[in-house]
């Protein structure tokens, strides 16, 4: 296992979030991660755990893409828009509509997305994940 899938699997651990989020983006705030250029092995990582059976792994990992400024991240999460738990779920129509976190990035996203955030916007059985993919296609 490679430091950064160590790092990715603190997040895993309540209480090691900062410890991954300074090792893998070298700093922890939100300002600080939108001026980051990850490593290829941090960005391997952290699109590895996006698949982490652990929901609270694939939940930073998003935070994590969601506000480096790296365009490959937006097509890594969209099939997060389907995971069995609403809070990931949740997480992923954040990211695929933020355009605050990305502000060099012009919104664009595959029609196939933009047909799930749809889906979710009016049928996901989670009130907070309709109100985010309707904020999500609100914001393209």
């Amino acid at each position: 296992m490679t430091r950064e899938q160590e790092l990715v699997r603190c997040f895993g651990t309540k209480g090691r979030e900062i410890e991954a989020l300074e090792g893998l983006a070298g700093g922890a705030s939100a300002t600080w991660l939108r001026t980051v250029t990850l490593t290829e092995a941090a960005f391997e990582a952290l699109v590895e755990g996006l698949t982490d059976p652990n929901p609270r792994i694939r939940w930073w990992c998003i935070q994590v893409l969601d506000h480096v400024p790296d365009p490959r991240a937006i097509g890594c999460l969209s099939y997060l828009l389907d995971d069995p738990v609403p809070r990931v779920r949740r997480n992923a129509a954040h990211a695929l509509g933020c355009v605050a976190c990305k502000p060099d990035w012009d919104g664009d996203l595959p029609g196939d997305v933009v047909s799930t955030l749809a889906r979710l916007a009016v049928a996901d059985s989670s009130d907070k994940v309709r109100k985010e993919a309707a904020v999500a296609l609100n914001r393209r």
